[in-house]
């Protein structure tokens, strides 16, 4: 999610540049995908479209509260998933290959998914996508122990029957202070 006063499509194109998703199909404002209180992105108004990351568009800041109001907050959809080559998704402190605390590697840096909305359904594609079966249980509440890193605010929205989590409808991947009532799953 990212907070502009303005929602063009040139920011849109940028912001799916960045995240190697493509191109951008269209641009969601007054929180389409529901507001959220993760740190978010302002991003100034000298994109030009042809920028391959956000930093390139002048005036950006990550903001660590969420002061952006309900209207502007933005969404975008892309024309393609995350490419696999830019995000990585393992299970870390399981007993077996396919147990585990869930880590998402975001252009290199691995952290762990903070488990506010994490579900089977999302739960089920990770195993598929690791050649796990199906899932049986999503503990949470830091069952598998502390990770190091950034925690991720999960923001999958997986039907469960994706081949990868980079094929689930995603409203925004950012890092979060995941309260103790919300532990890493």
């Amino acid at each position: 999610m990212f907070c502009s006063t303005v929602s063009p499509m040139k920011h849109a194109e940028v912001v799916c540049k960045h995240l190697g998703c493509g191109s951008a199909v269209s641009v969601h404002s007054a929180a389409h995908f529901g507001e959220d209180s993760t740190p978010y992105l302002v991003i100034g108004d000298v994109c030009h479209g042809s920028e391959s990351t956000i930093w390139a568009c002048g005036l950006v800041t990550r903001n660590m509260k969420s002061t952006c109001s309900h209207p502007f907050h933005s969404g975008v959809t892309c024309s393609a998933p995350f490419s696999p080559g830019l995000t990585g998704f393992r299970l870390v402190n399981g007993s077996t290959a396919c147990s585990g605390r869930v880590e998402i590697q975001v252009l290199g840096d691995w952290g762990t998914v903070c488990d506010s909305q994490w579900d089977l359904s999302d739960a089920n594609v990770l195993c598929h996508q690791l050649d796990c079966g199906f899932a049986v249980s999503v503990p949470g509440g830091g069952y598998f122990g502390k990770g190091t890193g950034s925690v991720w605010r999960d923001t999958f929205h997986c039907k469960g029957t994706e081949p990868h989590l980079g094929y689930c409808p995603v409203t925004a991947l950012g890092a979060s202070l995941c309260s103790q009532t919300m532990m890493p799953v």
